[in-house]
C-alpha cells in the first residue's frame, strides 16, 4: 500500500514508524511548525527511515499537488492548520482521513487535548473521521477513550494519542485491503461543541471561582506548553506547573497557608492545593525557593 501522511507537528512520527515497520510504503507532507526542534526531529526521522518528505512551501497549491500526483491508498492528516478544499480533490476525497485528538462532534477545534484536561473530564476522547467541506465534521469512522489519570499533562495525552491513533489507522487500512465498507459512527448522542485556540483568560487562574481541582486541572491543560497556569504575586507574572488537591482550608481564596513538603494554597471551594514546583523570572522554582523570595505565608496569589 502507499500512504500519504499530512502533518505539522512530531505527532505523526508514531504512526509513520509503524507503517515503516510494516513494510508499508509511506509519504510525508509536512507544513513547518513554529518549533525547530520538532521539524529537525520530524526530518531526521523521515530521513532515517527513508521515507519520501515534501516540505511545504506554496500554503496555496502544494499539498493539493502532492495529494493528486501520490495516488495513494489512504491519506491520514494528524494536525494540520488549514481546511484541505476537497472540491479541488474531486477523485480522491473519500481517500482522506483526519485523526483528531478529541471525541467528535464534542471537542471540534485546534487544541482538544488542552480542554479536555481542563474541563477534567472522565475520559480522554479521540477519533478518526472522513473529511468534509467543513472542519472536523466529517463522518467518524474509529473512536478510542481512555481514563483521565492525574498524572497526564498536555504534553504525556499527545504523545499517548499519538501512539493510540496507530490502532485506528491500522483498522481502516484492514477495511480497505479487504474491501470492506467503513461504517459511520453514530454520535448523535453526543452534544456539538467548539473550542477556539486558549487566549489568556483560559489559561489563567480565578482564585474567586475555580476550584481546587480545576486549578489542578488547569495545570495539566498548560503543561508544559504554557510552562503552567498563570497567577500574580506582588504584581508579577508566575506559572504553576503542578498542584495536587489537599485538605480544607478556611482561609480566604489564593492565601498560603503553608509550606510543609509543598506550598499549600487555599481555594474557593474551601479546599487547598500543593504545588512543588512554579515558573518565575524565567527560571523553573521549587516552591520552597519562594521563602527566599519574601513570599511569606499569608501572602495571596490573585
Amino acid at each position: 500500500m502507499y500512504i500519504g501522511i499530512i502533518s505539522d507537528s512530531d505527532c505523526c512520527i508514531p504512526l509513520m514508524g509503524t507503517l515503516v515497520s510494516q513494510r508499508i510504503q509511506v509519504y510525508l507532507f509536512y507544513s513547518p511548525s513554529p518549533d525547530l526542534f520538532t521539524n529537525q526531529k520530524v526530518k531526521a526521522f523521515a530521513e532515517q527511515f527513508h521515507i519520501p518528505f515534501i516540505e511545504e512551501k506554496n500554503k496555496t497549491n502544494d499539498i493539493y499537488e502532492w495529494i493528486e500526483k501520490g495516488k495513494f491508498d489512504a491519506c491520514f492528516i494528524i494536525g494540520y492548520s488549514r481546511l484541505i478544499q476537497l472540491d479541488r480533490l474531486k477523485n480522491i476525497a473519500a481517500k482522506l482521513f483526519n485523526i483528531h485528538f478529541g471525541p467528535l462532534p464534542a471537542f471540534r477545534g485546534p487544541v482538544p487535548v488542552f480542554w479536555q484536561l481542563k474541563y477534567g473530564v472522565e475520559k480522554l476522547g479521540m477519533v478518526i473521521h472522513r473529511l468534509n467541506k467543513n472542519f472536523d465534521e466529517g463522518a467518524v469512522v474509529w473512536v478510542k477513550e481512555i481514563p483521565n489519570q492525574a498524572h497526564y499533562n498536555f504534553r504525556s495525552v499527545m504523545q499517548l494519542f499519538s501512539e493510540l491513533c496507530v490502532e485506528g489507522a491500522f483498522f481502516i487500512l484492514q477495511c480497505l485491503m479487504n474491501r470492506l465498507s467503513l461504517i459511520e459512527i453514530n454520535r448523535k448522542h453526543i452534544n456539538p461543541s467548539f473550542q477556539k485556540r486558549p487566549l489568556l483568560q483560559d489559561v489563567s487562574i480565578d482564585w474567586k471561582h475555580m476550584t481546587a481541582s480545576d486549578i489542578c486541572n488547569l495545570t495539566r491543560a498548560c503543561n508544559p506548553w504554557n510552562k503552567g497556569a498563570i497567577t500574580f504575586w506582588n504584581k508579577q507574572e508566575l506559572k504553576i506547573m503542578d498542584a495536587i488537591v489537599l485538605g480544607d482550608s478556611k482561609a480566604s481564596a489564593g492565601t498560603i497557608i503553608s509550606y510543609d513538603n509543598k506550598m499549600q494554597i487555599a481555594c474557593s471551594d474551601g479546599k487547598s492545593i500543593g504545588i512543588s514546583m512554579l515558573y518565575y523570572m524565567d527560571s523553573y522554582q521549587p516552591s520552597y525557593n519562594f521563602k527566599l523570595l519574601k513570599c511569606y505565608i499569608g501572602d495571596t496569589f490573585n
